[in-house]
């Protein structure tokens, strides 16, 4: 299911590549481009993705119970806290390696994968305000 939705995720933007005119050249980069980050993305431990999919859901839980309950300054710290440890994560710093060149390549037609942008800064804004 993950490679059906990745392969989906990556083919839509070259449709709209190829309508706004994309050479054969340019359209080969991007397929090799393409193919190499596949190739990279299944080394990442399938196991640490497995248990970041389970932090992530359990942080949104107690988040929304927090700030459910009012306590906003617990919320706040524990949105502050589960952004470092996404951000220290091998799997996710594999990831930011695996979409750099695609990234460069594709800006604006993808959706941002670089894990730094994944995980929200908290600093500038509240956990409780983006529930």
């Amino acid at each position: 299911m993950k490679k059906l939705m990745l392969t989906l995720l990556l083919i839509a933007p070259f449709t709209a590549l190829a309508q706004q005119g994309m050479n054969q050249q340019d359209m080969q980069n991007m397929m090799a481009q393409m193919q190499e980050m596949a190739v990279c993305m299944q080394t990442i431990d399938q196991k640490e993705i497995k248990a970041l999919e389970t932090d992530a859901n359990k942080f949104e839980a107690e988040v929304k119970t927090l700030c459910k309950n009012g306590k906003r300054d617990e919320a706040q710290d524990k949105a502050v806290e589960f952004s470092k440890k996404m951000l220290s994560s091998p799997a996710l710093k594999t990831m930011r390696g695996c979409t750099e060149k695609m990234s460069a390549s594709m800006k604006g037609m993808m959706p941002n994968m670089d894990p730094e942008e994944m995980a929200k800064d908290y600093s500038d804004h509240h956990v409780c305000d983006e529930l």
